[in-house]
């Protein structure tokens, strides 16, 4: 029988607890004969149990020690169609490669700590991207993307930008073999969508409408974050004159001192509006 332990390199650490299993299925709402996408199965702990609930499962591993595993012990699964094994790096793949179309499918995986930030960059950014998705994730990084000290952050805004994220439950580590340095989390991120990116309803005139790109939206993030000590008004000056920005902030009354990690999403959202208008009218 084919046995192997995890690789560090990979920042594998494999999920043991029927338990949380449960729980992540319960968050991602799996129904007979959903699609779900599994991002590195290692020893199918977490597959076997969107299998006992119905999942459709395709899986993606880029480890070929987990990938024979799995053929192994999965074989009937994968002679019945139930599970798909897909040997290679996620990140590498379309979607539509895999034969995913937008909001067709559900992610649930254990993934590793290192590629948290590209997994959500990937799924919630691409065109064909998943309805939601359900990860462990390291607890503070959670913590993070749902803002639980009320502390916005560049993560935090990026992921509210595409959906609803929530806090679903800690995970301790004693609960992955082998055990890791830190505590993980369940994270649900709900209605994945691209809407934020649509136009918005600030006519320029008769005929044209506001668009707030991606680009611009994360331009402007990112500037406003780029040094934390100073009011989010001060970091903007490369993105909007000094005073189309106090003017802007006196129309809007926002607060002279708020910083980047005090402006909400739709604050966000404002402001992208507004910046696209100013460069609009600028170059008339």
């Amino acid at each position: 029988m084919i046995s192997f332990i995890a690789k560090k390199s990979l920042g594998q650490h494999f999920l043991h607890a029927p338990n949380v299993v449960g729980a992540m299925i319960h968050a991602a709402r799996i129904e007979p004969g959903m699609t779900v996408l599994e991002i590195g199965p290692g020893k199918g702990v977490l597959t076997r149990g969107l299998l006992k609930a119905g999942a459709k499962v395709i899986a993606i591993e880029k480890d070929e020690r987990s990938v024979e595993y799995m053929k192994e012990n999965f074989a009937d699964d994968i002679s019945s169609g139930n599970l798909r094994l897909v040997y290679g790096d996620v990140l590498d793949m379309r979607t539509a490669d895999i034969g995913l179309e937008q909001g067709t499918y559900v992610i649930v995986a254990n993934i590793p700590y290192y590629i948290t930030g590209e997994i959500l960059r990937k799924f919630l950014s691409e065109m064909d991207h998943p309805a939601r998705m359900v990860l462990l994730v390291q607890k503070e990084v959670a913590k993070r993307i749902v803002a639980a000290d009320g502390k916005e952050s560049i993560l935090s805004i990026s992921v509210k930008a595409f959906g609803e994220p929530k806090y679903i439950d800690t995970v301790p580590k004693r609960f992955f073999r082998p055990m890791p340095n830190v505590d993980s989390a369940i994270i649900l991120i709900d209605n994945i969508n691209r809407d934020f990116f649509t136009e918005t309803d600030m006519p320029i005139d008769e005929d044209k409408k506001a668009i707030v790109s991606e680009k611009t939206f994360f331009d402007i993030v990112r500037a406003g974050f780029a040094h934390k000590r100073k009011v989010l008004k001060g970091n903007l000056t490369k993105i909007l004159p000094a005073q189309a920005l106090e003017n802007l902030w006196i129309t809007k009354k926002w607060p002279l001192d708020a910083r980047a990690e005090t402006f909400t999403l739709s604050q966000w959202k404002e402001l992208a509006k507004e910046t696209s208008l100013f460069h609009i009218e600028r170059a008339k």
